[in-house]
């Protein structure tokens, strides 16, 4: 077996000619400086092939939909010159801190980001950590780690992994920076298994970095969800806010995100409406008492949204917040926005809020186009490995899109595109669009953001979506030309 890769540039000749994202991300890996980034971190094999060459010819079979296999029986191999097992070593190596090069390649877009200037006259949403999990379901029982954990879209026990993730919304592009692999014990402590299914469960020996993140499957989230912002925050990926659902929202993730960086970090997140109790006015109040004393004195309209709101400033725990109870339409369900941010107002608060959809899109583009949670593989480093190449290479194709999309034109045409924009069809028709999603929730009784994730989680309707979506641009295209 040869173990040199030769003119990796040439894998370009392999690629579609049509394949412009392929296309793309080979020549942004060279921006990245993949190989450079890896002997500073430390993390470059010392005997063998490149990992540099590794990781990017993985990447570059993700984009094609490739396992190793099918590219090396579709003879990469011979322009490659290593086999097969070279690939699938890399994946198991032990000795490999996948989170150093996650965090090294998010601080590097930044720095490309820095170097050639992209910047524009149109203002930015603050920067925000956005904290989410999903599920990684896997078929059989011998993964190392397995467990049965709950799957809220299926609503049902599944075997798998529950991915927790730190993404950064640096005002325009929103990346993954940090993520943990979890099992869960479950009531009986027994991860959903008999103990012969246990016994059969993969196993090794383990004193590597490997080893670390293989102790975090056991750690709860919330702790992990801290320690993530914590060392985002001393590595100089800082935000001025956090984001979570209702899951993640309680007084010791608040309390412990208000010391990172000496109070620098607001949270932001929908509360659950429990028997919590909040003190106004030194007095103790549940969710529904405070709706049944303020609602006829405080309650408000917010005509942008097309929703009441009752907000009022209390104390949980030691932490001054502000709440937000919010009823959409004729609906007689209230929900709770809850931030440490006081000064901030209804408007504000909301779409900062609104937001966090942006890691229900990455978590769902990166499982759909990248393969996240596809691999097989029992090892679980190699599990780690896996999704650590597909968010290196959503980074990777994120940079492409902010060249692309955002920062092309130039300052002096930016007035130009916003006033040719505003003739297209595209942007007549996005607020029909709005509004007939407006009245559908409301018919159905939803809030917008439950008929949205129903649509981002719906496969069939998402391609009819997108079909759509499709034609529209076609059709922005053929106007502006």
């Amino acid at each position: 077996m040869n173990t040199k890769i030769e003119k990796i540039s040439e894998l370009s000749t392999l690629m579609n000619k049509n394949n412009a994202v392929a296309y793309d991300l080979l020549r942004l890996f060279g921006l990245f400086k993949l190989g450079s980034l890896l002997s500073r971190l430390s993390l470059e094999k010392q005997q063998g092939v490149r990992a540099s060459d590794l990781i990017m010819a993985l990447c570059l079979f993700r984009i094609h939909s490739e396992s190793i296999y099918s590219a090396y029986n579709k003879k990469f191999n011979d322009l490659l010159q290593v086999g097969k097992n070279c690939f699938y070593r890399m994946l198991c190596r032990q000795k490999m801190d996948w989170r150093r090069l996650l965090y090294g390649m998010v601080l590097r877009y930044r720095a490309i980001l820095r170097k050639e200037k992209v910047e524009t006259d149109t203002p930015q949403a603050p920067c925000c950590y956005i904290l989410d999990d999903t599920t990684l379901e896997k078929t059989g029982t011998h993964f190392e780690r397995l467990s049965r954990v709950f799957d809220h879209v299926a609503g049902k026990c599944v075997c798998g992994y529950k991915l927790l993730l730190l993404a950064f919304f640096d005002g325009k592009s929103t990346l993954p920076v940090d993520f943990s692999l979890h099992a869960e014990k479950g009531k009986k402590g027994d991860y959903g298994f008999t103990a012969k299914e246990r016994k059969a469960q993969y196993k090794k020996k383990k004193n590597t970095p490997g080893y670390i993140r293989y102790k975090e499957a056991d750690e709860s989230k919330l702790e992990m969800s801290i320690h993530m912002m914590k060392q985002a925050w001393q590595k100089g990926i800082c935000a001025r806010y956090a984001l979570t659902d209702s899951w993640f929202t309680c007084e010791s993730l608040i309390s412990q995100i208000q010391q990172i960086g000496k109070g620098a970090i607001h949270f932001i997140g929908l509360a659950k409406w429990n028997r919590t109790k909040y003190r106004i006015n030194g007095k103790a109040y549940r969710p529904e008492e405070i709706v049944a004393s303020k609602a006829r004195t405080q309650t408000k309209s917010c005509r942008k949204y097309k929703c009441q709101y009752i907000g009022v400033n209390a104390i949980l725990g030691e932490q001054m917040v502000r709440l937000f109870l919010i009823r959409y339409g004729k609906s007689t369900r209230w929900r709770i926005l809850l931030t440490t941010d006081t000064r901030l107002s209804f408007v504000e608060a909301f779409e900062l809020y609104q937001i966090r959809w942006n890691i229900e899109v990455l978590n769902k583009e990166n499982k759909q186009y990248m393969g996240l949670g596809g691999s097989q593989s029992r090892d679980f480093d190699a599990q780690i490995a896996d999704a650590t190449l597909c968010f290196i290479t959503y980074i990777v194709l994120a940079l492409d899109k902010r060249f692309s999309a955002y920062e092309t034109m130039g300052a002096v045409f930016e007035e130009r595109k916003a006033e040719l924009f505003a003739l297209t069809l595209w942007q007549r028709i996005l607020p029909i669009i709005v509004r007939l999603m407006e009245s559908l929730a409301e018919a159905l009784g939803l809030y917008m953001d439950e008929l949205i994730h129903i649509f981002i989680q719906d496969e069939a309707r998402a391609e009819e979506y997108k079909v759509m979506l499709d034609a529209l641009e076609k059709h922005k295209n053929r106007l502006a030309a």
